[in-house]
């Protein structure tokens, strides 16, 4: 358990914040580009405790500003794009990216008065569909060009507003034994009474090998983060579930099968979870004219939190936790060593800011941020035959945190009745 004084620590984002000023030293996504059109040119955003405005001008920049005109404080997500900025609806004040008053148009000439007005303004960058906005001390690190957001390939990007704290998402990340009940068990139960006869039959199959009774979970701290390992079934350390894992990126990133999720802190109580799907493009298939952006509802028709997939069910687990989890009264287990690990990495590098300093898995060489290829078990990387890529011949090493689990579980006819999926069938791109 924690204190509530670190529960606060960890999980408060506001300005000032232990955690609000770590996270704003990282890029943070806050949108699709395809979000961003002609029809719609500005998008309000709520990121870090701020209220924004997202907006594309007339050339195709982007600005990511404070809402309210100086003026007489309208909201300039209601403005015009021109070349030069956004110009408010009420009285014509036009304001740069930079958030620089550029035009005051009913003032009288030669004045100078526009130069004495300025928006809060923040860096903002697209990169694989995905625009990323940057509130933190200048100089601005590199934006992360991530092996899945850099690759030549198709991709589609989901985006949805949970009513729940950044973290309850992160942390199921460092939990690998999740899968095997929330995915393999209660997913079982709950895909077997609303899914077809085919959708049923996929669904036993990936996860009753990837969800099988779980063996041991290891973790490894690295550059960027963690990595996560598990041991499951009748797998051995060879598998590249154990052997090469997949990582999850400081801060509030998972890279996992063919893509990425993002969990942007919004708020203290509410996150926008962005994931990206990839692959490359097929032989003779045309090149995708813009990444599309779905935004799916979070609940069903009977207005519970949807459970119809991976994705779905992990949102639902973070969720019924409440909207900020109340870790003062939990009771971690053997199998939660990598959430406690990870809370401390974030104590620390907390600790890190408030001294002064930078924090882990900030990129500031250019040669070094050309394309950054990360190791994913059983991940076809482009260039590579089979799966592995550049790490396939990684040997088996000891994990720096590692938990022995008992291998029991609970059964279900469905998985008893399942066929058997290798790795590379589970992961092969579609």
């Amino acid at each position: 358990m924690l204190s509530a004084q670190m529960n606060d620590r960890l999980t408060r984002v506001g300005p000032g914040t232990p955690m609000g000023e770590l996270m704003r030293r990282y890029w943070q996504p806050i949108a699709g580009t395809s979000q961003l059109s002609e029809e719609t040119p500005t998008k309000e955003i709520r990121l870090l405790g701020e209220n924004l405005v997202l907006f594309r001008s007339s050339v195709g920049k982007l600005g990511l500003i404070e809402p309210s005109c100086p003026h007489r404080k309208a909201n300039l997500s209601y403005g015009v794009p021109e070349p030069e900025g956004i110009r408010c609806a009420y009285h014509g004040w036009l304001f740069d990216e930079a958030g620089n008053c550029v035009d005051q148009p009913s003032e009288p000439a030669g004045s100078k008065f526009k130069d004495k007005v300025k928006l809060k303004a923040y860096k903002v960058e697209e990169l694989g569909g995905i625009i990323f906005g940057y509130m933190g001390p200048e100089p601005a690190p590199l934006l992360p060009h991530w092996d899945v957001l850099t690759w030549d390939g198709f991709r589609e990007t989901t985006i949805m507003e949970l009513p729940c704290n950044w973290l309850q998402c992160q942390e199921n990340s460092l939990d690998p034994l999740h899968f095997q009940w929330l995915h393999r068990y209660f997913g079982a139960y709950m895909m077997n009474r609303i899914k077809p006869a085919a959708e049923r039959d996929e669904w036993n199959a990936i996860t009753s090998s990837k969800g099988a009774d779980h063996k041991k979970i290891g973790f490894d701290i690295f550059p960027y983060g963690v990595i996560k390992r598990r041991l499951v079934g009748d797998e051995t350390e060879d598998s590249e579930f154990w052997r090469i894992g997949h990582p999850v990126l400081f801060p509030n990133i998972l890279r996992v099968a063919h893509g990425m999720q993002f969990r942007t802190p919004i708020d203290d109580t509410h996150t926008l979870h962005v994931t990206m799907q990839f692959r490359p493009y097929k032989d003779g298939e045309i090149p995708q004219p813009e990444v599309p952006t779905h935004l799916p509802s979070l609940y069903d028709e009977k207005g519970r939190i949807r459970a119809d997939g991976v994705l779905p069910q992990d949102q639902l687990a973070w969720i019924i936790q409440g909207p900020i989890s109340d870790r003062t009264t939990e009771r971690l287990g053997v199998a939660d060593v990598g959430i406690i690990l990870y809370r401390r990495m974030l104590d620390e590098q907390a600790s890190v800011v408030e001294e002064g300093g930078e924090p882990i898995n900030i990129h500031r060489d250019p040669s070094a941020n050309e394309i950054i290829i990360l190791p994913c078990e059983y991940f076809p990387y482009p260039g590579y035959q089979g799966t592995g890529g550049p790490f396939k011949d990684q040997p088996v090493r000891e994990p720096d945190v590692i938990a022995i689990l008992s291998g029991n579980g609970a059964d279900r006819l469905e998985f008893k009745e399942a066929p058997k999926m290798s790795g590379e069938e589970r992961y092969s791109f579609k």
